[in-house]
């Protein structure tokens, strides 16, 4: 199981840690900005009981106009995405690690004792429940019959849609310290792309999983085993048939799917994500600044550094600009063309950890203190 010691070491930056003393970065003040956007609340709604000051990250899921969210005791709701109506709510009546799934017709969530419980998406009601080796922190993958979980002792399963039943595993050596948490799975087509804490991406035929290929991301480097993390927490994303993926003190690199050939790479360190539109990939570095960066060569395009150490959440792409997220519940908008802000907007005062959700020009918001907002943007 992957060590606590590593998530408060490697993400709180405790003091003498590993042997080396590691200070916290103070986190940038928000300046004043001219917006030039308004930017309009749709509607907001409570999706139940607050993880603040919890190891608990509440990640909802969009899927078919119904967002679908979970809290750490257990309850799921399912909210009309349009209007933020709440559906149905249900409870599987036992701590969960507050990362939601859907498709195929479930709701997919995982308790903290290493369950994977599915429920009815029209109506929340209980399917069925599978035990796995260890927890599931961030959503799974749903396809074809499958759903995809990965643990956060590296494990990738694939569960039957039907009745949980296991129908395969994928499993490496884990090193002995890494990061508390995994990446999504992501699927593209019939393949499931994972990252792993050995510093590597794997393809994965989702139906059987077999492996298709397996890819360094970063080579662990350092004189102990906190500088040698290399974990790849960042899920990969895929355009036009390349593969972005990107590990904690280490590269990004991008890959063609079908050769395998590295097109490019350059040094980065990031848990968070990425997001890309038509020209970049954009992702926020471990102290906080936000990057894009050319798809074709990696060149560096801009550089927004006045959000450094604010606990940035990963880059979405929503109506032409890049909103990422704070540890004080605001949502910032940045150009994509140079990384100025646009807009600025505080959902919460709590932390927005989990990546917000997009479709077409609306952008879904989830906050630690359990709140949910859905947000506009239209010109002053």
């Amino acid at each position: 199981m992957k060590s606590g010691m590593a998530f408060l070491c490697a993400l709180l930056l405790l003091a003498g840690c590993g042997g080396s003393k590691v200070v916290r970065e103070e986190p940038a003040k928000l300046e004043d900005i001219a917006a030039a956007i308004h930017v309009k609340k749709l509607w907001s709604a409570d999706s139940g009981a607050s993880a603040v000051k919890k190891a608990v990250t509440l990640w909802p899921s969009l899927d078919d106009n119904t967002i679908y969210t979970s809290d750490p005791k257990g309850r799921v709701t399912a909210f009309a995405a349009d209007s933020g109506r709440k559906l149905w709510k249900s409870s599987v009546d036992r701590p969960v690690t507050g990362a939601a799934a859907a498709g195929n017709g479930l709701v997919v969530i995982a308790t903290k004792k290493g369950e994977v419980i599915a429920l009815d998406s029209h109506d929340g009601h209980r399917l069925w429940v599978s035990a796995l080796s260890s927890q599931v922190v961030t959503p799974a993958a749903i396809h074809a019959g499958v759903v995809v979980v990965q643990s956060v002792d590296g494990k990738l399963a694939g569960l039957s849609v039907v009745d949980g039943k296991r129908l395969w595993l994928y499993e490496r050596s884990e090193p002995p310290l890494s990061l508390y948490g995994t990446a999504a799975p992501v699927l593209v087509g019939d393949i499931v792309l994972a990252g792993f804490a050995t510093g590597k991406i794997a393809a994965i035929q989702i139906k059987d999983g077999k492996l298709l290929w397996e890819m360094p991301v970063a080579q662990p480097h350092g004189r102990n085993e906190v500088e040698r993390l290399v974990d790849v927490d960042a899920s990969p994303i895929v355009v036009r048939n390349v593969v972005y993926a990107a590990s904690y003190q280490g590269k990004i690199i991008a890959v063609d799917m079908q050769t395998g050939r590295i097109l490019w790479s350059r040094d980065v360190s990031t848990y968070t994500g990425m997001d890309a539109d038509s020209k970049n990939i954009y992702l926020t570095d471990d102290h906080g600044i936000v990057m894009a960066l050319d798809q074709q060569t990696g060149a560096s395009v801009w550089k927004q550094e006045q959000l450094r150490a604010r606990q940035l959440n990963a880059p979405r792409c929503v109506d032409g600009l890049v909103a990422v997220g704070d540890f004080e519940g605001y949502v910032h908008w940045l150009s994509s063309d140079d990384g100025h802000f646009v807009a600025r907007y505080r959902v919460s005062h709590s932390a927005i950890q989990s990546p917000t959700l997009a479709s077409n020009d609306t952008l879904y918001v989830s906050s630690q203190s359990g709140t949910l907002e859905a947000l506009r943007l239209e010109k002053n």
